[in-house]
């Protein structure tokens, strides 16, 4: 979170454009309170300070190569699902086995759920349909189910998995 303090405070300077060392504190001061009126949509945990400076230790050289991997990868999976879905319509012989599958969640948090189920709406042929009310099962109907297990399979081994590293 130091980082996006920072990273706001130049933002300040950068609209103000003033580069002196009072904008540079005002500008930290700033972001310090967006981050503090912000805090619930970032994170989980209730606001303190030593919950403020914990974040300092995640490495925003780590967490930016993991944004970077899980947006190529979900872009893959797009392509990926996009091909298949103009594969089976364009074919002859129209044999869709639609379905409803249950995936049982291990993520816990909103972020995670969220990120978990707009990924399965963005990619083609797959669309989440509900959370349960305990947050532990999500929903989702595709287009063609061969094997409800291999699909549950698949959602959980390669975009639960790559979810959980950016929110556990």
């Amino acid at each position: 979170m130091l980082t996006l303090t920072i990273l706001l405070a130049f933002a300040w300077m950068l609209i103000n454009e003033a580069f002196t060392l009072a904008d540079l504190l005002v500008g930290l001061i700033f972001g310090f309170l967006v981050i503090r009126v912000s805090w619930r949509l970032l994170t989980d945990e209730p606001f303190s300070l030593s919950s403020y400076f914990r974040f300092i230790s995640r490495n925003p050289l780590v967490m930016t190569w993991k944004w970077l991997r899980f947006l190529g990868f979900g872009f893959g999976e797009i392509v990926k699902s996009n091909l298949v879905v103009a594969r089976a319509v364009l074919s002859p012989t129209l044999r869709l086995r639609p379905g409803i599958v249950a995936i049982p969640l291990d993520l816990q948090s909103d972020q995670g759920i969220t990120i978990l189920a707009n990924l399965i709406t963005l990619t083609p042929g797959t669309v989440t349909l509900d959370i349960s009310s305990d947050r532990k099962t999500l929903y989702i109907h595709a287009f063609n189910v061969a094997d409800a297990e291999q699909l549950r399979n698949e959602i959980k081994d390669s975009f639960e998995r790559r979810v959980q590293e950016l929110f556990p």
